[in-house]
């Protein structure tokens, strides 16, 4: 089976100069956590999902590997909400994962999709191998229910 049968329904893709504001809210009514961004032309020029949102948020010298460490606890919650709100009014391509996401062709066999999935962590962005345009997404879930699907089939 290639990976193209698997493709959530629910396919939402960001303009890449779209505000940070505009994308959050596509994203919570199409209730997805992950979108890829497309440029003008349709291609995928990355990915943008409410990890990679959260991680923008810090301050780099928490997201460091090692952390900052402090003796003393700091109220934050003021500091990241005004971060946040800062954040809103960025474009899209200031934020976006451009390089560490999963992409695949829709002729990719499902046995790689799924090791690509346990590897990653992160959902298949489908693309077409000519245009490079964006074909789908491939969830967890949308992968699940075609495999339980296929074996409901072959029953």
């Amino acid at each position: 089976m290639p990976c193209h049968a698997a493709i959530a329904d629910k396919a939402l893709t960001i303009k890449v100069d779209s505000t940070i504001e505009a994308a959050l809210k596509a994203m919570k009514k199409a209730k997805v956590e992950y979108a890829p961004v497309t440029d003008e032309d349709g291609a995928i020029v990355g990915l943008l999902s409410y990890h990679i949102l959260m991680k923008n948020l810090l301050p780099v010298s928490v997201t460091m590997n090692d952390g900052m460490q402090m003796d003393v606890n700091i109220p934050a919650a003021p500091g990241i909400a005004k971060r946040l709100r800062n954040v809103l009014l960025l474009t899209v391509d200031t934020v976006m994962e451009r390089k560490n996401f999963p992409v695949v062709y829709a002729a990719t066999p499902t046995w790689e999709g799924v090791s690509m999935m346990v590897q990653t962590g992160l959902p298949l962005t489908v693309i077409d191998p000519e245009t490079q345009k964006y074909i789908g997404f491939i969830t967890q879930t949308s992968l699940l229910d075609e495999l339980q699907r296929l074996h409901e089939k072959d029953k």
